[in-house]
């Protein structure tokens, strides 16, 4: 995995903008990738991540087909 930088990479741009305006609710994996076309949104989650921003993951709960909803929730970024 590539250490990606928002600032540089118009797809790590566009999905920390995506969860960051959803705030304190967080957007689900599905809705994130909708937006942003990605075919790994955790991955990008995971690479911004790298790169300082805190988003938090957590299980939202299970449908009635068994697929797992998870919610990514920003909560800032953590300065060296």
């Amino acid at each position: 995995m590539n250490n990606g930088d928002p600032s540089r990479s118009q797809r790590l741009a566009r999905a920390l903008a995506f969860v960051k305006s959803f705030g304190s609710f967080g957007c689900t994996t599905a809705q994130l990738q909708a937006y942003t076309g990605s075919m790994a949104p955790s991955t990008d989650i995971s690479e911004l991540r790298h790169a300082g921003y805190l988003i938090n993951c957590h299980l939202d709960g299970i449908r009635s087909n068994g697929r797992r909803v998870y919610r990514y929730k920003y909560l800032g970024r953590k300065f060296e």
